[in-house]
């Protein structure tokens, strides 16, 4: 069967196809570099001049490798990382499938997730051989006995946190449910931190970086692209166990030889940069959010984190919404048909935008329900893919 274009990559095509006219495009939850901000931290070539002709070693370039180990150092709150527990991958999402991959060559069959998961993530547990299963995770002590009952066979358990798409972050008391987790031999905990620059919690809890250096079952993976908002360098990284490296950078070598030098080397400058520009920007992103729901009186709570807003419309039918929305009020939107499972009348609005702009968003939004609940959309809106 030949693969579909997704609903949102078709509403995208017809924004571009028309570039002549007004478009909001809110699609992205990669926050924005605010324009207030000095210049992005970026090598010129002749800081690197010979990294476009040579493989960097498969591990990582020794200078991000470092640069890493430091960030979770300062980050993390790390004691005991070093570089001998950081491998460079090609971004997030391929340090997710990866992993994944390497767990099911070691017998693992079956995943777990919290719902929703982002699409991407479900389809590589698939691509894996895996089934997956989604749970009503709560992110409380309660979830080791609900997570104890699926550990029929060896089991991998994905946990995203802060979360994609609704914010929800790492709880104190939940450091200590993974490690229960990660002490189980029958069970390998994938923990995704490519969010985790964005826990706004009055208590934040930093990623368990050192867990999954002192236990086997816990592998953790994040990403430039969110945290540094450079998602074109395609630079991710995962911190695990000695062993795991060990093995993983081979699969690596075998599967891409190496992550490209240059965009590695840009890495190093955007860490050492750092991203406290990039965290306020989604911040006053935020703020803007709830100060237009204030004024509007619509009420919005904000997620303890993230980069987005998870927002539960009312309608019916999200995707015919969206049309109409596309097509009457020229916004292009994230529906939750980006998520496993799909919930219904869901969109995820991004935060790491302007707040001029998340002003105007907003208002557009709720000008597009306004409107949507005041004609007969079933008959007057095709979907975007019936076209």
């Amino acid at each position: 069967m030949t693969p579909q274009l997704s609903a949102l990559q078709r509403r995208l095509n017809i924004a571009e196809s028309r570039p002549g006219e007004d478009w909001l495009v809110l699609v992205e939850n990669v926050p924005e570099w605010p324009s207030t901000a000095s210049p992005q931290a970026t090598t010129t070539h002749a800081d690197h001049p010979g990294a476009p002709f040579g493989y960097a070693p498969s591990q990582g370039h020794p200078r991000l490798t470092e640069a890493l180990v430091k960030r979770e150092h300062e980050v993390s709150a790390s004691r005991l990382v070093d570089e001998s527990h950081v491998l460079v991958t090609a971004g997030g999402m391929h340090a997710v499938g990866l992993v994944l991959r390497d767990l099911a060559a070691r017998g693992f069959r079956k995943a777990v997730h919290t719902t929703p998961v982002f699409c991407g993530v479900y389809d590589s547990m698939r691509a894996a051989g895996m089934r997956a299963k989604a749970l009503q995770l709560t992110g409380t002590a309660q979830d080791l006995a609900l997570l104890e009952g699926e550990f029929t066979e060896p089991t991998v358990v994905y946990v995203n946190l802060p979360h994609n798409p609704t914010g929800e972050v790492l709880r104190h008391e939940y450091v200590e449910v993974l490690r229960a987790l990660a002490a189980r031999p029958d069970v390998h905990v994938v923990y995704d931190a490519v969010y985790d620059s964005f826990d706004f919690g009055p208590d934040r809890c930093p990623t368990p970086v050192d867990l999954a250096v002192e236990e086997r079952g816990l592998t953790i993976v994040n990403s430039v692209s969110k945290n540094y908002g450079r998602p074109g360098d395609r630079v991710g990284w995962i911190v695990t166990a000695q062993e795991h490296i060990a093995r993983l950078v081979p699969r690596l070598e075998w599967e891409a030889v190496a992550v490209n030098g240059r965009a590695q080397l840009d890495a190093v400058a955007a860490i050492d940069r750092g991203n406290t520009e990039l965290v306020e920007g989604v911040r006053a992103g935020r703020a803007a959010a709830l100060d237009h729901a204030r004024t509007t009186g619509r009420a919005q709570p904000l997620p303890a984190g993230g980069t987005q807003l998870w927002l539960d419309l009312g309608v019916a039918d999200i995707e015919r919404f969206a049309d109409f929305a596309l097509e009457r009020h020229h916004l292009v939107l994230t529906t939750s048909a980006n998520y496993v499972p799909v919930v219904r009348g869901h969109i995820r609005f991004p935060t790491g935008i302007p707040a001029e702009r998340m002003r105007r968003a907003l208002t557009a939004l709720h000008e597009a329900l306004d409107d949507w609940c005041t004609h007969d959309a079933e008959g007057k809106v095709a979907h975007v893919g019936s076209r």
